[in-house]
């Protein structure tokens, strides 16, 4: 279907963070991301939406920031943008190009503000017991450190689009991440927590092995993504009642996502989630006990015994410059291989090289 520019946007938001730490200068004028995705299929592979043009593309951003203040950045993504990026490799009259290039520095110098704050954002997996023993390991150590493990799980392991790598390179990412994950049990994970962190970080790559990719590299992972209350070992875990609808009860599902196409900011949808819930747990009490199970048989099933890459085993994990040093020469082995992966792992600041 074709993009219409003067369509509510609420379909493509995805989530507000709060920026706590978000540069010195900035903090009080730049506290809050909002997060909108444009993708041409759902979940379910369906196609929702076409990509759009270029003119439809500027006019969605401009239209949904102009809905917050200057203390908000709006962060875009999704496959339905690729206008923008397709649109840099073509040609442009100057002036063009000299706007292009403007906006294109800011909007970097946005991302990498960002970045700074939200590294340090928990990343979950689904699976409680792993993402509780997790949390629980980095209760006590510092947000360089925190940030370092988070961005294993969103970076090595639960990736949201595999469509830059072969499954072969897939896979080797997951490998690297669980070296990162034993340096990090290594090096400052307190020693009453190592066993538990390094046996939930496998949990959590053997679940990334078992992921499947769409057409357009969208990755699933069989298990809804966690909603908890608290942090570290006071992490609780709470039920999602919108994927419940999705997995239980999906013709109530699809009424939901045609609500949230009402100009009412979302509140219709919310009534429709809130009400459904009430009455399906008066139908049936033990559905929240079912939907959790399912998740419980798909561990078991998918997860447990899958056989873990090992294509980085051999890099060094004893101190920063070990490892800096073996995958910098894993690297100039094989410079064709993940080289992406490989080069922003050797730029981060983590390692300070």
């Amino acid at each position: 279907m074709s993009m219409n520019i003067n369509q509510d946007y609420s379909q493509f938001y995805v989530g507000t963070e709060q920026l706590k730490t978000y540069g010195s200068n900035l903090a009080a004028k730049r506290d809050t991301l909002v997060k909108y995705e444009f993708n041409t299929r759902d979940e379910h592979g369906n196609k929702v939406m076409d990509k759009m043009s270029k003119e439809e593309t500027l006019q969605a951003m401009k239209d949904i920031r102009s809905q917050y203040g200057d203390a908000v950045i709006v962060e875009f993504s999704g496959d339905g943008m690729a206008a923008l990026v397709e649109g840099r490799k073509g040609s442009m009259v100057p002036e063009d190009k000299e706007a292009m290039e403007a906006r294109n520095a800011a909007f970097q110098k946005e991302i990498t503000q960002v970045d700074k704050s939200l590294n340090e954002l928990p990343a979950y997996s689904g699976m409680y017991s792993a993402d509780k023993a997790v949390a629980s390991a980095l209760e006590n150590c510092g947000k360089e450190e925190q940030g370092f493990v988070y961005d294993i799980i969103r970076q090595n392991f639960l990736v949201e689009n595999s469509g830059s790598m072969t499954e072969e390179e897939r896979l080797a990412n997951i490998s690297l991440g669980m070296k990162k994950a034993e340096y990090a049990a290594e090096n400052f994970i307190p020693e009453e927590s190592r066993k538990s962190f390094m046996e939930a970080m496998e949990s959590i790559a053997k679940l990334a092995s078992g992921g499947k990719a769409d057409g357009s590299g969208n990755m699933d992972y069989g298990v809804a993504k966690g909603r908890y209350l608290g942090h570290g070992s006071n992490l609780v875990q709470t039920t999602n009642v919108l994927d419940m609808m999705r997995t239980m009860d999906k013709d109530a599902y699809e009424e939901y996502r045609k609500m949230g196409k009402n100009d009412d900011g979302g509140l219709s949808s919310l009534k429709y989630l809130t009400n459904w819930y009430a009455g399906a747990m008066n139908k049936n009490p033990s559905m929240v006990d079912n939907y959790e199970k399912q998740w419980e048989e798909y561990e078991e099933k998918n997860v447990k015994n899958q056989k873990l890459d090992k294509t980085f085993a051999g890099i060094k994990t004893g101190s920063k410059a070990a490892f800096f040093e073996s995958l910098k020469m894993f690297q100039s082995n094989n410079p064709n291989f993940l080289s992406s992966i490989i080069s922003r792992e050797l730029t981060s600041k983590f390692w300070g090289f």
